[in-house]
């Protein structure tokens, strides 16, 4: 049997609050931005690969509060990008920042979650693997935040250590857990700057 379903008021107010939003989007040709190309169709989680022979398939998870730290901040657009298993982004007919990149609407309770893979650092350089992030609402411009990095990588300078949290709030050097499924997990919460 066919059903057919209206659109919800929730989902009209989603996709408003969602166009809100990207009028916050840096402009495109800046380095960071991302806001800008976020489909309507955006979510508090996101998959962005099924894992391969090499790729260690990671969820990093958290929720995203308001500027005291403990409020949720709701409907928040995360963008975020990171290099693949060999450490590049884009490769040769690849949009800028590679196929690991991706877009979330916090949830109500300020939550995310990402399913990707580990990245790693960039090849014959000496900086740690990390994930980009920006953070865009209807009320702030677009923004990043302190890379989210990987305890024990041995790229990680004392520099990033003393200015971890700085951009961001709470730590943003994981230490990730494997389960019993063979998938990394870390958490990072995210604290808003005071408008």
């Amino acid at each position: 049997m066919l059903a057919l379903f209206a659109l919800s008021p929730a989902s009209a107010s989603e996709e408003s609050e969602l166009s809100l939003i990207k009028k916050n989007a840096m402009p495109a040709g800046t380095e960071a931005r991302g806001a800008i190309d976020a489909p309507d169709d955006v979510s508090w989680k996101t998959v962005l690969s099924q894992k391969s022979d090499k790729d260690e398939p990671l969820i990093i998870s958290g929720a995203v509060f308001q500027a005291d730290g403990k409020t949720p901040a709701p409907n928040v657009l995360i963008y975020f990008y990171h290099t693949d298993s060999d450490g590049y982004y884009g490769r040769k007919g690849e949009v800028r920042h590679g196929h690991f990149r991706g877009w979330l609407l916090t949830d109500e309770q300020g939550r995310y979650e990402i399913s990707t893979i580990k990245p790693a650092p960039y090849p014959n350089r000496t900086e740690a693997a990390h994930i980009h992030m920006t953070f865009t609402g209807k009320n702030f411009r677009e923004d990043s935040i302190d890379a989210i990095l990987f305890e024990g990588d041995k790229f990680i300078t004392q520099q990033e250590r003393d200015a971890a949290g700085k951009k961001g709030g709470f730590d943003p050097i994981l230490k990730l857990e494997k389960g019993a499924d063979g998938i990394l997990r870390g958490v990072r919460n995210v604290q808003l700057r005071k408008p």
